[in-house]
C-alpha cells in the first residue's frame, strides 16, 4: 500500500469504556509524530457508547475521531475488529498506526498489518520521525520504530522504506503521559459499517475478571529478585526490603521458573 496522507492512527483500546493508559501515552506520542510531518493526528475508536473515548482522546491530542459504534463491539473479538480496522486502513491510507503492545494489541496489530500486507515492528519503546538517506536515495519522514533486540543486549532502529502504513506495537509505560486539554475538542467521523452481516466466531457468554494483587505500574519503589537470589527462602528477603521500602515487589521470568516466588509475587 501507498500511503496518501500524513495521518497518524492511534488505536483507542477501551476497558469499560474507558480509554487503556497506553492509548493515551499513544496519543500524546503521536501527537508529536504528527506535528513532525505537518500531518494529522486520528484516533480510532470502537466499541458501545463510545462518547467517553472521543471525548479523552480529543482531550489528549486527537483532530479526528474514527468512530464506529454498535453493541456488538462493546467487547474486544478478533474477527470483527481486525476486520473492520483492515477495511478502515485500506480506505483511508494512513502512514502510521499504532498499538499498545497489550494482549488485545498483540492479537490485533499483525493481522491488521497481515491483512493490509503492511510491516509491523512489535514492543517499541520509542518512535521519532527523520529523514533518511539510503543506497543514494533521500527518503522523508520515515518513522523510526526503536526497540530492544538479542535479549535487551542492543536497542535495534527499524525503517520502512517505501511500504505504508507503518505499524508498530509500543509498551505501556515508555511513552510520558501529558496533561490532557479540556478545552480541545475536534472532529468526528461516525464511519459506515456493515457489522450485522460479519460472522462473530465467538459469542461472549460472561466475563470474570480477577483484580491484579500487585500493581507494579502504581508502585513507587519496586524491589526486584531474578535467577540469582537462589532459592525461595532467599528471596523472602526480597519481599522483607519491600516491605521496609513501602515498595512492591518484582521477579525475573528465571526466578519465577524456579519457582522462588509465583506469577504473582
Amino acid at each position: 500500500m501507498s500511503a496518501t496522507a500524513h495521518d497518524v492512527w492511534v488505536f483507542v483500546e477501551q476497558r469499560n469504556r474507558k480509554p487503556a493508559d497506553v492509548s493515551l501515552e499513544l496519543l500524546c506520542k503521536g501527537r508529536k509524530l504528527a506535528q513532525a510531518m505537518a500531518g494529522t493526528l486520528k484516533a480510532v475508536v470502537m466499541g458501545e457508547g463510545t462518547e467517553t473515548l472521543v471525548a479523552e482522546a480529543f482531550r489528549f491530542g486527537a483532530d479526528e475521531a474514527l468512530v464506529i459504534d454498535h453493541p456488538s463491539l462493546r467487547q474486544y473479538r478478533t474477527m470483527p475488529y481486525s476486520r473492520i480496522l483492515s477495511d478502515l486502513v485500506r480506505t483511508h491510507s494512513p502512514r502510521i498506526v499504532l498499538f499498545g503492545a497489550t494482549i488485545i494489541g498483540r492479537d490485533l496489530a499483525p493481522r491488521v498489518a497481515s491483512a493490509t500486507r503492511s510491516g509491523l515492528t512489535a514492543d517499541c519503546t520509542d518512535l521519532q520521525i527523520a529523514d533518511i538517506s539510503y543506497l543514494r536515495k533521500e527518503y522523508k519522514g520515515l518513522l523510526l520504530q526503536i526497540r530492544p533486540a538479542f535479549g535487551g543486549n542492543i536497542i535495534a532502529t527499524i525503517v520502512n522504506y517505501d511500504q505504508w502504513p507503518q505499524m508498530a506495537t509500543v509498551r505501556e509505560g515508555v511513552m510520558p503521559l501529558r496533561s490532557p486539554s479540556n478545552e480541545r475538542t475536534g472532529k468526528i467521523v461516525e464511519e459506515k459499517v456493515e457489522i450485522d452481516d460479519m460472522p462473530m466466531a465467538l459469542k461472549l457468554i460472561q466475563r470474570h475478571i480477577e483484580p491484579r494483587k500487585v500493581n507494579l505500574k502504581g508502585a513507587r519503589v519496586i524491589v526486584a529478585g531474578g535467577g540469582g537470589v537462589g532459592s525461595k527462602d532467599n528471596f523472602k528477603l526480597i519481599h522483607d526490603l519491600a516491605g521496609a521500602l513501602g515498595g512492591a515487589v518484582g521477579a525475573s521470568r528465571a526466578a519465577v521458573d524456579s519457582g522462588f516466588v509465583g506469577k504473582e509475587p
